[in-house]
This record gives C-alpha cells, sequence and structure tokens, in this order.
C-alpha cells in the first residue's frame, strides 16, 4: 500500500475510476497497445506496466467516501472520472450552466475538495 498522502486528489479518483470503470480498460485497442510494445523493445525499454497499477485500497478509501458525498457532486465525478464524459455533456446533465467555463470548473473543484476532505477524515479516523 502508498501513502496516500503524496497523490494529489485528481490521482486518486483517476486511481478510482479504474478500478471501478466496467471494463477497467480505457481506449487502447490491442494493435496500438502491440504497435507500443514493439516501439520499447526496439528502443530498448522494458514495459513499464504503469498503465495497470492500481491501488486498489485507496480506491476502496474513495468508494466509502462518495457514500457520504452530495449526490450532485458524486454524480458528476462519476461522469467526469468513470464515463469520462466531456465538460458540456456533464453541464447538460447535472444542469450547469456552459457558459462561462468557470461554473463547471468551480463545480468540478468543489466536487474534488469535498471528496478529498471526506477521504482523510475516514483515513484519520481509521489511523487513530
Amino acid at each position: 500500500m502508498t501513502d496516500r498522502r503524496t497523490y494529489d486528489i485528481g490521482a486518486r479518483l483517476e486511481n478510482w475510476a479504474r478500478v471501478y470503470r466496467p471494463g477497467r480498460t480505457i481506449g487502447i485497442s490491442p494493435t496500438a497497445a502491440y504497435c507500443d510494445q514493439l516501439k520499447r523493445e526496439k528502443e530498448g525499454e522494458g514495459a513499464t506496466g504503469e498503465r495497470r497499477k492500481v491501488d486498489e485500497a485507496d480506491a476502496d478509501v474513495i468508494e466509502q467516501a462518495m457514500r457520504h458525498l452530495k449526490h450532485r457532486d458524486r454524480q458528476l465525478l462519476k461522469l467526469c472520472y468513470i464515463d469520462q464524459r466531456e465538460p458540456h455533456v456533464v453541464c447538460r446533465v447535472l444542469s450547469i450552466p456552459h457558459r462561462p467555463p468557470a461554473a463547471f470548473v468551480a463545480a468540478f473543484r468543489a466536487a474534488q475538495a469535498a471528496i478529498e476532505a471526506i477521504a482523510s477524515c475516514s483515513e484519520n479516523f481509521h489511523s487513530a
């Protein structure tokens, strides 16, 4: 298990999405993966395995924290990280004004801050 304090909340949410996304894969075709592998071998690099690294324990902490998050914030994070929707789609689904873009950014950052606060509180509670 890694020290979660070194992760920023964006990285933790991306990790959560990799664990909880249906199929646990993201847009890379087998052909592209094979071409990447051939390129790395030609350049003398080994496979990093970076795409497959997940911290399931941290993803579980985030998932537990999601249960205490306001519904709108939970939906926003799910649409952005799990479903990987474009900001204009998220705005339409959640009735967030898409102009100015600062409205979406403010809602997104507020949701990130809320999940970070809940996750850190639960971690502090369990470690005490």
